[in-house]
């Protein structure tokens, strides 16, 4: 697999946490600890735009209907409109940070889970419609599964939930240090997990079976994300190096490196396939870069 660095996004005065793509519009948005969530074109690159500015650091993102929800430091559900720039909301969601949001287009409801280790849902017009307490550690992602929920958690769990009655069908508790990350590959029924122990760990969703283990990062694993043909995932971790894997054999493909590539020179945060052969990255290094697979 070869690489080429295509475009570098600069505008941020503050680590990037979270972005999320608007194919319809060719939009890429941007959050993190500066507050601003700024929209960019990114087939053309140059500036971007500032959509809006809150009082606190963004961690997590979510689109849903041309509408962009925020989740800040502070537990507060942000509401935007897009069309309007305005912002609608602004609810109390969590105790502390918010980690996830995910919109489960299949069920029309939202999930956000965060630091205070409850996992919340809601409709789509942002009524609370239950508030489950899974940890007293914090949750940090939210991975929907045919007929379950997979939450990842800072007390080395995965916690399975059914995905109607939100009970807890399994615990599986084999890392050894805080769970950040999960992906789920539909062709073949595993789910992958990462974090802090720097283990990346496959599992069998039918029999919860651990099927491979390997260290996927020299230290933390913070997302893994599947390309849109589940052919390939990427994985970005905070020793810099966004990971290429191949999903069917888990053979690593491609380390996009500083030295190697110009790539970040901090911690990368997470990565959005833009299609089968192009992937965008954000860092702690206040920008984003994104990248052509060849």
């Amino acid at each position: 697999m070869n690489v080429t660095k295509l475009l570098e996004f600069n505008g941020h005065v503050d680590c990037i946490y979270t972005a999320t793509l608007n194919l319809e519009v060719s939009q890429l948005y941007t959050a993190g600890g500066d507050g601003i969530v700024a929209a960019w074109d990114y087939a053309l690159g140059g500036d971007g735009a500032m959509l809006v500015k809150v009082n606190n650091s963004v961690y997590s993102m979510c689109l849903f209907e041309n509408k962009l929800l925020l989740g800040s430091s502070t537990g507060n559900l942000f509401l935007i409109n897009l069309a309007s720039k305005i912002e609608e909301r602004n609810i109390e969601a969590h105790a502390q940070g918010i980690f996830d949001i995910v919109y489960d287009e299949i069920n029309e409801r939202i999930l956000t889970c965060g630091f205070d280790g409850v996992l919340n849902v809601w409709n789509k017009e942002l009524h609370l419609k239950s508030s489950i307490k899974l940890s007293e550690k914090s949750l940090r992602n939210i991975c929907l599964l045919p007929e379950a929920i997979a939450i990842a958690s800072s007390d080395f769990t995965i916690y399975i939930l059914d995905s109607t009655t939100f009970e807890i069908k399994h615990r599986i508790k084999n890392h050894t240090n805080s769970v950040f990350a999960l992906a789920f590959n539909p062709i073949k029924k595993e789910l992958l997990s990462g974090g802090r122990d720097c283990y990346l760990k496959v599992w069998d969703i039918e029999t919860w079976r651990l099927k491979q283990e390997y260290v996927g990062a020299t230290l933390h694993i913070n997302h893994i994300v599947f390309s849109p043909d589940n052919r390939y995932y990427a994985l970005s971790s905070m020793d810099k190096t966004l990971k290429i894997f191949d999903a069917a054999t888990h053979s690593p493909l491609k380390f996009i490196t500083r030295e190697k590539n110009d790539g970040h020179t901090s911690s990368i945060n997470k990565a959005l396939w833009l299609n089968i052969d192009s992937i965008i990255s954000i860092s702690d290094d206040k920008k984003a870069i994104s990248w052509f697979l060849e």
